[in-house]
């Protein structure tokens, strides 16, 4: 007997996979991965990279997917509510007839011969149907928390999207630089390493003061440093927005045109306008708030579970014995149970549940806390970019004047080969930097709206149909780089804000007399000002919309 439960166990135990099942896997997977790309078919603009990405990064897929999942669990856990109905059939036989006798109970003396009322062999079925009410209590309170977690995984997607929506943008504007700046780059670096190797052999050989030459390699060291950066950071934006467009990394990319120039930010907004948009709209919080329900559920199951147990129970039967009077009856019955241990094991369930209710409450406080500094972070960020590229924008400007004066030097021979090749490399420099702040203007205005949890796209929207996605996304950009705020109901009055002094965006002095406070941050939007929606709804599914206050955010228009 031991035996046999030891090679029981034995046999439970999965064998691990071998390394050619593991070769043999990742030969599928690559060859699936392959499959699946879809060339470019027209020069990628913006909206087409993020509207790719949202459609073939596998990521969305995931997302989509998993929610998928939870709608078809909900449909499982509603049907687990309903009645058993179970059919069942059978069959008996025996080689002789199941003969008894019966004895007086009082004169245990025999008082009939040896009989039987049963066939040796028969048929029977039967339709039985039970249904206890307290497992009907307990499933519809565990559907009620597959319902929340349907939401939950709503929210989950528009994580992801936000997520996908700011890695590709910033990929994006890295590739659109590198596109530009590749071209000229290369042949720049390898003039820079003659002209850098023609002075290490001038300061070697003494044709020039030793000062002066180290103090020229020097600079040419570090421009050719930090172009060799550029060029590592330029190439590795091309991998990266390869791969979430779900194209090959080595496939070229063809950029539209585009008009790279932005102006400064000149408005103003009130931050406390987006700390109420992070409050209410904020994925990982409104994830939060649904787990509290969640768990909330928990406390109520925990009651009914010390209910007693009613069952009803009822059968068809039918039994092919030709010795029943009645081979065909009905039954119908209801019994009641009660576990007396819920008397002690109840009440500490139900403070248990409270107590994760609370948890849940708390840990979304302390969330909120995270979310507001990220708003206000994101915030100062983008008034930080902005003013980086107004200076970006100005040195470069700069840079180009002198690389021309130093061209024209040159053919003139007022300005040595070599310092004309060290002024271009400067000039490519500051091209890239100033390239590099119009990428971060466009990635901290994206990080600003989801940092609020406005969506570019919402969880609900139509993936499958690429051009119209696009057109979605085109439009939802515009409204972001307009400074548009999706409209919120907020039905809670919060109290008065106290006064303070707006944060004034870079370019302006005006200011404007709000609280800086989280407490009151419900409160600004409940303004009577409103603003105008977003061509593209970005807000989630059933999210109620009404008049907002006016929370403009700053424009860098291109």
């Amino acid at each position: 007997m031991l035996s046999a439960v030891w090679l029981a166990a034995c046999a439970v135990k999965p064998e691990p996979i071998s390394q050619a099942e593991h070769l043999k896997r990742a030969q599928d997977d690559y060859k699936t991965l392959y499959s699946t790309y879809v060339p470019l078919t027209a020069p990628l603009t913006l909206p087409d990279a993020i509207a790719r990405a949202l459609k073939y990064n596998y990521d969305a897929q995931l997302a989509k997917t998993e929610e998928t999942l939870q709608d078809r669990q909900l449909d499982l856990a509603v049907a687990q509510m309903l009645p058993r109905l179970a059919a069942n059939a059978g069959y008996s036989w025996r080689n002789n007839d199941n003969a008894a006798e019966s004895v007086n109970e009082f004169t245990r003396t025999p008082d009939l011969d040896y009989s039987f009322s049963e066939e040796p062999s028969h048929a029977t079925a039967s339709l039985e149907l039970s249904w206890n009410l307290l497992d009907v209590g307990v499933s519809y309170f565990q559907a009620k928390q597959q319902g929340y977690r349907t939401y939950v995984a709503v929210e989950r997607r528009r994580k992801v999207i936000d997520g996908l929506v700011k890695s590709t943008q910033e990929a994006y504007w890295k590739a659109v630089a590198a596109d530009r700046l590749m071209p000229r780059l290369n042949p720049l670096l390898v003039d820079a390493q003659h002209m850098l190797d023609n002075a290490r052999e001038a300061s070697r050989e003494n044709l020039v003061p030793p000062l002066q030459g180290l103090d020229f390699q020097q600079n040419m060291l570090s421009v050719v440093g930090q172009l060799e950066h550029m060029r590592t950071d330029l190439n590795t934006a091309r991998v990266q927005l390869a791969s979430l467009i779900n194209v090959p990394s080595d496939t070229p990319i063809q950029f539209a045109p585009m008009d790279l120039d932005m102006a400064a930010p000149t408005s103003r907004i009130d931050p406390q306008k987006l700390e109420a948009l992070g409050l209410a709209m904020r994925p990982e919080l409104r994830e939060e708030a649904y787990q509290e329900k969640i768990d909330q559920q928990d406390v109520y199951k925990e009651i009914v579970k010390m209910l007693p147990g009613v069952g009803i129970l009822g059968s068809l039967n039918y039994d092919s014995n030709r010795y029943l009077y009645n081979p065909n009856w009905a039954q119908l019955g209801v019994n009641a149970t009660f576990n007396l241990v819920n008397l002690i094991e109840g009440p500490k369930a139900i403070a248990a549940a409270k107590t994760s209710v609370e948890v849940s409450h708390q840990r979304r406080l302390a969330l909120s806390v995270a979310v507001l500094t990220q708003v206000n972070l994101s915030y100062q960020d983008y008034l930080a970019s902005a003013q980086d590229l107004d200076i970006a924008k100005q040195i470069d400007e700069v840079e180009q004047k002198i690389r021309v004066a130093s061209a024209n030097a040159s053919r003139a021979q007022e300005e040595s080969e070599a310092d004309r090749v060290r002024r271009e490399l400067a000039s490519m420099v500051s091209e890239f930097t100033y390239d590099r702040a119009i990428a971060q203007v466009h990635t901290a205005l994206t990080n600003l709206y989801t940092s609020v949890g406005v969506d570019l796209v919402p969880p609900n929207a139509e993936t499958d149909d690429l051009p119209t996605l696009s057109r979605r996304v085109k439009s939802a950009i515009a409204g972001w780089e307009a400074g548009q705020l999706p409209e919120l109901a907020m039905a809670m009055a919060m109290p008065a804000p106290a006064a303070a002094q707006a944060v004034p965006v870079a370019g302006t002095s005006s200011t404007s007399s709000t609280s800086s406070t989280a407490a009151s941050a419900a409160a600004a939007v409940a303004a009577t000002a409103t603003i105008a929606a977003p061509t593209t709804p970005a807000t989630p599914a059933g999210t109620q919309t009404t008049s907002l206050a006016t929370a403009q955010i700053p424009t860098a228009s291109k």
